[in-house]
């Protein structure tokens, strides 16, 4: 049977983008979760890891799955990476906001392409 290890530093990399993609600070993770700031920290920096439960607490106050939190390798891919964090921006707008904000980045795109000829 192939042994499949955890990668905790993976792990707290990914907690880390969650929690800024939220704009919540550590200490706000570590406030609504009843969890130290320093363990917080460490759990980010892949140090120390917590129980299964911690992990479900983590992601359920950052309003994410477990899924979520285990489904992307962060190294994979930057366009991945770029489109999960789009992704949870979009995901707290209104239909009005989605709109207008696929526009301004299609002007941007438009824009970038003009200034370097492309």
């Amino acid at each position: 049977m192939e042994e499949h290890r955890i990668d905790w530093q993976m792990l707290g990399n990914r907690i880390s983008e969650m929690r800024l993609a939220r704009g919540i600070t550590q200490m706000e993770l570590a406030e609504k979760t009843g969890l130290s700031l320093t363990y917080i920290g460490y759990i980010e920096q892949g140090k120390r890891h917590g129980k299964f439960e911690t992990y479900v607490q983590i992601v359920d106050v950052l309003g994410y799955s477990l899924n979520d939190l285990l489904a992307l390798d962060l190294s994979t891919d930057i366009t991945d990476c770029l489109f999960w964090e789009l992704s949870s921006v979009l995901s707290s707008c209104e239909e009005c906001e989605k709109e207008s904000i696929v526009k301004i980045v299609r002007d941007m795109v438009q824009m970038i392409q003009l200034f370097h000829g492309d």
